[in-house]
């Protein structure tokens, strides 16, 4: 733009020139050389028309060349900004599903956590209905419990009272018919005979003066019988499984001056078979002498030595027992015993339960 500036300027100035020196020729009358002026001036317009347009033209090309580089890159930025516009849109668009989804998501949460706490709520109350109801009923039930506990130790009060009433009746019985009996004398209850069962097989023993009685288990009853034997002159022979109480037994024996009517015999006990069954019972050995016994006291083996263990006393007795003989069981309150006894009575028909009742003690006796 600049050299065209120049170019037209230097054109300019010299085409007045040319003008001015034609003018100034024509008024001289110096026509040739107005002439040639004129046609420089001329051509000099001539080429500074056609420089300037050649200059247009070529100026005009740049231009339209720029344009259109200035349209590409206008276009490549209008498409730069339509991509950037539609990533933004498509991001936009993303980033509105991600936040519904997100909403979605957080309700449907929110719908779960819901119902998740209205569960653990129902839950939650039934389970405390269930304890509520639970702790009634175990309410109710140790409140029969304490009803049942107090009538049973109402009812446990009222017999030990009553039993205790008895025994303390029957020992004083006891000892106001044996004024003479030498103290202390061996306790009565707990594992020993009680009160009302030996008073009950002195009476039995008075009635019937044994000459000849076989204890099976000794203890508080073998001194009350060594006591009996001396009055009426009978005999007592007391078996024992264990060493330790027979030594008792002994020793309250030799206190009692005993030793003439009273023998203590170690029976350790050992495996036999009785009626098809299979018992511990005392060591047969220490019965081989005895015959003709008038009465036989069952005080032992203990139940703890087995089922039924008294049971094979009778069985494996009964031909060293005498015509009109005897039989005592101690403890017949017990099921076991009971059962002994109805098992004797029907195997042993000869036999006959009497004074039912009277005692813990169940008194057979044979009829010749």
């Amino acid at each position: 733009m600049g050299n065209l500036r120049r170019y037209s300027i230097i054109g300019l100035v010299g085409i007045v020139a040319l003008g001015v020196v034609g003018i100034v020729a024509a008024a001289t009358e110096q026509w040739a050389l107005a002439l040639a002026f004129t046609y420089g001036g001329l051509v000099v317009t001539v080429l500074l028309v056609l420089l300037s347009a050649r200059y247009l033209a070529r100026r005009a090309r740049t231009d339209d060349k720029k344009a259109r580089l200035r349209l590409q890159e206008l276009r490549k930025l209008i498409e730069a900004v339509s991509r950037e516009e539609e990533a933004f849109q498509t991001e936009q668009r993303q980033a509105d599903q991600r936040l519904r989804k997100a909403m979605a998501d957080k309700e449907r949460s929110s719908q779960a956590a819901m119902a998740a706490l209205q569960d653990s709520s129902q839950a939650a109350m039934a389970a405390l209905q269930d304890n509520v109801q639970e702790l009634h009923q175990e309410n109710v039930a140790l409140r029969e419990e304490l009803q049942k506990n107090s009538r049973s130790t109402s009812r446990h009060v009222t017999t030990t009272v009553r039993d205790s009433t008895r025994q303390i009746e029957s020992l004083a019985q006891i000892y106001s018919r044996f004024s003479a009996t030498k103290l202390p004398m061996p306790s009565t209850g707990g594992f020993a005979i009680d009160a009302q069962a030996l008073a009950h097989l002195i009476s039995l023993a008075e009635e019937r003066k044994p000459r000849r009685i076989l204890e099976l288990g000794s203890g508080t009853s073998t001194i009350w019988l060594g006591y009996l034997c001396r009055e009426f002159g009978g005999s007592l022979v007391t078996l024992d499984h264990l060493e330790k109480y027979l030594a008792a037994t002994q020793t309250a024996v030799d206190r009692h001056n005993l030793n003439h009517q009273v023998e203590g015999r170690l029976a350790p006990l050992q495996k036999i078979n009785c009626d098809g069954a299979s018992f511990n019972w005392y060591a047969l050995e220490a019965l081989n002498d005895l015959s003709d016994i008038d009465m036989l006291v069952v005080d032992g083996p203990p139940a703890a030595t087995g089922p039924q263990a008294r049971y094979p006393s009778l069985p494996m007795l009964i031909d060293r027992l005498a015509t009109n003989a005897t039989v005592v069981l101690d403890d017949a309150h017990r099921r076991d015993e009971l059962k002994i006894v109805e098992e004797w009575e029907a195997s042993f028909p000869e036999f006959t339960r009497i004074e039912n009742g009277t005692s813990r003690l169940a008194v057979l006796e044979r009829k010749a």
